[in-house]
This record gives C-alpha cells, structure tokens and sequence, in this order.
C-alpha cells in the first residue's frame, strides 16, 4: 500500500477527479478497484488487511493483490495524460515530456507504416528539442526520421543525413558526460572537508573537460553544468569574487535560455549570489539579492523561512537593527516556523542576537533558552551558543557563573573538536583561557590574548571566517572591543 499512498498524496486534484470518473465508467470487473480507490482516498493510513477485510471480508489474498495493482496501475497511467505533462511552471521540462510522448507515439506509428502521421509527430519533436536543446530527443528524432525516409533517399542525401546524426549523437554524448562530471565534481567537493591533493587533480581535469564540452557543444545545458560547478569549486576554494562572477553568469544563462529556465532555479542562483554577497561582505548586494530572492517563494513556504534567515543577516551585519527586527517579527509569525526544532531554536538565537546587538541583555538571556536545542548539534550551532552565552553572562555580571561556562566550553571543545579540521573553536577556547586566568581582568589579560589573536587572523587567511554559518557575533570582535573601553593596550 505504500506505493499506492507514495503516488496518491503527490497527484493534483483534477487527476484525482480524472481517475474517479474513469473507474466509473469501467467495465463491471474494475468494481473492486473502484471501491478501493474510495477507500484509500478515505483512509490513507491503513494497512493491507484492513483494506482486503473491507473489500472481501478476508484477509489479503491473490484476489485483493490483483485489485491493488491495477489501481496502481491506474494512478501511475494518469500522470501521462497531456494536461498532467504541461503542468510544469517550467517549460523545458514540459517541453521535454511532451517530446518524450510523441517520440513513443511517432515510433510507433513509424512501426505501423503511418509514415505522414508519424513524421508530422516526429518533425514537432525535432523543433521543440532544438528550442530547448533536448540533445536526446533531438538525436532520437532525427534517427526515426532517416528510418521513416531513407527508402527514397539518395546516397548522397543519405550519408548527409547520416553525419549530421553522428554529430547529433556526439553533442548528446559530451552534453551528457558533463552532467555526470558536475554530480562527480559535486559529490567529491561536498562529501570531504578536506580534499586529498589526488582528488583535487581529479577535479581540475573534469572542470577542464566541462569547460571544453561547453566550447564544443554550445550547448546551454553544458553551460548550466559548467558554471555550476564552477560556483561550488570557487567556494570550496574561498574565491568567493570568483565565484560571485560565475553566480551573475549562471543568473543571465537561466534569465536569456528558455531550455534550463525555471523558476526555482532563479531563485537558487539569487540566493547563491545573496550567499556569496555576504562572503564578500558586499552587504547592499546581499539585501538586493535577497529581496529578489524571495519573490520566487510563496510566503507559506519552508524555503520563504530558510531565505529569511539570510535576509535577517544581511540586515543584521548592515547593523539595520529596525529591520532585522522586521525579519525576525515576520519569521515568528511564519506558518512553518515551528516544523523544525532546530530551525525554530536558530530564529530564537538571531533574535538573542539582535537584543544583545541592541543593548537588551536580560531580553537576549531569556530569549536564549528557547535555542537550547542548538546544543544538540555539536560541531557547529553549540559552540555559537556557548559563545553568545558567555558574553551576554559578562554584560550581565554574572562572573561566577561565566567562570563555570568558560571551564565546561574548554572541556567540551577538547572532548569534541580534538581531531576537527575547525581549528577556530581550539583558539577562541585559547582565548577565553587566557582571560579566564587573568579574572576577566582585559588590561591583564590583553599581551598573552593578543598573541591568539594574531594566530587567529593568520588562521583566516587560510580559512576565511564564514559570515553564512552559525557565529552571528564574533567573539573576538567583542574581545577588542571590551580590551579598549576598559582602556586595555594590545601586544
């Protein structure tokens, strides 16, 4: 029943209706399957038993098993008729099931001897696959065309004919190839923190040879793959100015090419670049391209909430504090706000943030209880939680208490982090030690912090500090700047 219930929940209402009125009008030995059809539209959490005792008064038998693959047949039918494939906002990928059809349909009338009806259907196909450069369809087209033809062909027209097919296979041979060197590209770059020298040399050659597909081909869909990888290789690189020009190319290729536009991919390659924009610190960029990106979503939706989250930072590090607050009032009342715990305790941590920012620290102590639940992600939320807490515990005098959570941060950052390749956590803990045995005395304290300081810049040059992850407030920004209120000079 599984399967049944899998297509079920994903069909659309009008072929649900389509469905009903076509088992009504079935031969009186669909009758059963009719009746089961009711049933699970009804109750969409029962087993097979239950389903079998109502519609035989037995347990489930060969009988019911019959039943349930036809209408399982009959749901997966359904989904081909023309209204269900041109229901795509994007239309290339209408295009390409529409194409996918009347190549069946043009074969087979080919096979039949209806060759008018079937070149009609087959020279439709060949001019939608060129318009959206189905590569396939285009090569598989043109090659039941020959067949349909070559009985009162020339040679010479023949052999023509025949090169520009074995080009035609080329082009989709290549095209092809790059789509699967962008999923090996991808799948190596992030599946490994840190990349072997042997695989980055793999990865150079596959870019290389996406590249030289995409010079060959022309192809827009070899160009898709090709800046594609191109943005994830130049942000596993830290070349983020490099990658936000493969990001603006990726976004005019989707905006002037019809056969890989779609509007959820416009939305991703501007929610890439507002992510790269933030990298970069280009923050009015950032709150360009954000704004834009969430025209593409419905407010309703989890993905309005997740770009929401980047809007709040971008206005957050911008220190617009007015409409950060705005961001953080509309995701509260978002009606998916709640669908994640994880999700929910970071909003709760933005807007802890955002007190703190604003001077309110008793408000952000208390808004903090709300993201413990951030604790249970123990290589990345936890450790920007440990770190808000201890200076909002600073701000508020809570010394004693501060004392403990610096002792319980460095031993969960030595239990955990010991063999990490995140080498920041080891250093802000040596930073916090630091002040620890001074008594959170900053003039005291400044010569031997200032030299973790020093090692943690040098650490960012290698590895840039990541604005897009979970540190909203940097500690060691916050330690300079309470070094020289309290007058304090660095080493």
């Amino acid at each position: 029943m599984d399967l049944i219930y899998d297509i079920l929940k994903k069909l659309k209402n009008y072929e649900i209706r389509q469905i009903r009125n076509q088992l009504k009008s079935s031969p009186f030995e669909y009758e059963k399957v009719g009746k089961l059809f009711d049933l699970v539209t009804r109750y969409k959490d029962k087993d097979e038993t239950f389903f079998s005792e109502k519609l035989y008064n037995k347990p489930p038998d060969n009988t019911f098993r019959v039943t349930k693959s036809r209408l399982k047949r009959m749901l997966e039918d359904v989904v081909l008729n023309d209204k269900s494939l041109n229901s795509y906002s994007a239309q290339y990928i209408n295009a390409f099931l529409q194409a996918k059809k009347r190549l069946l349909q043009g074969e087979i009338l080919l096979g039949r001897g209806i060759y008018s009806g079937a070149k009609n259907l087959l020279l439709q196909v060949v001019s939608q696959a060129q318009k959206f450069s189905l590569h396939n369809e285009l090569f598989h087209s043109e090659l039941l065309l020959l067949r349909g033809e070559s009985i009162n062909m020339k040679v010479k027209e023949f052999q023509k004919r025949s090169d520009m097919l074995l080009e035609l296979n080329r082009e989709n041979y290549l095209v092809n190839e790059a789509a699967i060197l962008h999923y090996s590209v991808t799948n190596l770059l992030t599946n490994k923190t840190l990349v072997s020298k042997e695989s980055m040399e793999e990865i150079l050659v596959k870019l290389d040879k996406i590249r030289e597909v995409k010079e060959i081909t022309k192809s827009p869909v070899a160009e898709y793959y090709y800046l594609l990888t191109n943005i994830l290789y130049a942000q596993y690189e830290s070349e983020f100015n490099e990658a936000k020009k493969y990001c603006k190319a990726y976004l005019r290729l989707l905006q002037t090419q019809p056969s890989v536009r779609s509007d959820q991919r416009l939305g991703s390659a501007l929610f890439q670049l507002t992510e790269v924009s933030l990298r970069t610190n280009d923050l009015e960029e950032a709150r360009k391209y954000v704004k834009e990106t969430l025209s593409f979503f419905s407010r309703e939706e989890t993905n309005y909430l997740i770009v929401l989250g980047s809007a709040f930072r971008a206005a957050f590090y911008s220190e617009n504090y007015g409409e950060a607050n705005k961001i953080i009032q509309e995701a509260f009342a978002h009606p998916r706000f709640e669908i994640s715990k994880m999700r929910t305790a970071n909003w709760h941590f933005f807007k802890a943030c955002l007190q703190f920012k604003t001077g309110k620290v008793k408000e952000a102590m208390q808004e903090l209880n709300g993201a413990t639940e951030m604790l249970s992600d123990k290589m990345g939320w936890n450790i920007s939680f440990r770190l808000l807490e201890i200076m909002l515990l600073y701000e508020a005098d809570l010394h004693d208490l501060l004392d403990t959570k610096i002792l319980n941060m460095r031993q969960f950052v030595k239990r955990t982090h010991k063999n990490s390749e995140l080498y920041r956590p080891m250093l802000l803990i040596g930073i916090l030690m630091e002040w620890h045995k001074k008594d959170l005395d900053f003039k005291k304290a400044m010569p031997g912090i200032s030299k973790k300081l020093e090692q943690l810049a040098e650490y960012h040059k290698k590895v840039p500090f990541n604005p897009t992850a979970t540190e909203l407030i940097r500690l060691e920004t916050w330690i300079e700047e309470k070094a020289r209120q309290h007058g304090a000079f660095f080493a």
